[in-house]
């Protein structure tokens, strides 16, 4: 190979070099600007990862069990996820209940497969016994009823991985119904709705869990399942976008209380779910969304 043509290589491959560092420092800009004004917990916590699963071809979940028995998270909030060895650090919804980490100190994160480092790593080098830290932060779709306060309806929207939080809050209703049965003082839980929209049956992840959770609470918690890109034959699922019929449906099943609604999922459905519920009368005030992609 010539002089030229090993300088031509070498200004290449330093080009490339270049352009993948900006990504890089500009995804991790992305989510740090993203959530430089958001409410994180004092400190950093080391966890273990005890346990993966394939939730589906594209989204893997981790348990962790973390170290510092002070740590604590409210549903719908997420983690700052550090990797020891990997200067980015990205952000991952929690899709358990706070009442599992006092229980077990654990806590799920379902990651969906991309090319940013902090994912790679969880697809393809993460394994159980693997170290990370851990803070928890969040403070724009926060589910924490307390005693006292006043029951409300919710509808939550989800769309893709995006359920990740609003499960969280299924999860941790399904909680608030219990302490309500052994406590008469306790939160006393309004009905839920959700309405969750997926790219196909396969991405529907928590489907089974969704449906568990419903079935001990029949006459409080429902869902509607919906699969954007794939024909289906399934009676169960609905084969196209969620529209402003089934969240009008929605809302005027969940009349009788006051409503507050929580989203999660791609900026563009969003921003729909969004205008919709502006037109069908619900106060921004009560719609809250959590915009991660």
């Amino acid at each position: 190979m010539s002089v030229c043509m090993v300088r031509k290589t070498q200004a290449v491959a330093w080009r490339s070099l270049s352009i993948l560092r900006s990504s890089l420092l500009r995804t991790m800009s992305d989510h740090l600007d993203r959530t430089a004004h958001s409410y994180r917990e004092p400190g950093v916590s080391e966890a273990e990862v005890v346990s993966i699963q394939q939730a589906s071809e594209t989204v893997r979940l981790l348990t962790l069990k973390v170290d510092d028995p002070k740590f604590t998270f409210k549903a719908g909030q997420w983690v700052d996820f550090f990797i020891p060895g990997i200067e980015i650090f990205t952000g991952y919804s929690m899709c358990s209940s706070p009442s599992q980490l006092t229980a077990s100190q654990k806590l799920d994160l379902a990651v969906k497969i991309s090319d940013y480092p902090p994912t790679m790593w969880v697809h393809e080098q993460c394994t159980v016994g693997s170290k990370v830290h851990v803070r928890a932060g969040g403070d724009q779709l926060i589910f924490d009823p307390q005693p006292g306060d006043p029951s409300r309806n919710i509808l939550l929207i989800a769309g893709g991985i995006g359920i990740n939080p609003l499960v969280s809050m299924l999860l941790h209703t399904a909680h608030l119904h219990a302490a309500r049965r052994d406590d008469a003082n306790a939160y006393t839980p309004g009905k839920v709705e959700m309405l969750f929209s997926a790219a196909s049956k396969s991405e529907l992840i928590f489907k089974d869990t969704i449906e568990g959770i419903i079935s001990k609470h029949p006459s409080d918690i429902s869902a509607e399942f919906f699969v954007t890109r794939e024909s289906m034959a399934d009676p169960a699922l609905t084969g196209r976008r969620i529209g402003k019929d089934d969240v009008k449906a929605s809302i005027q099943r969940l009349e009788g209380r006051p409503l507050r609604c929580f989203l999660c999922g791609p900026p563009p459905m969003i921003a729909d779910m969004e205008a919709i519920l502006r037109d069908l009368g619900v106060p921004d005030s009560d719609v809250l969304c959590e915009k991660w992609w």
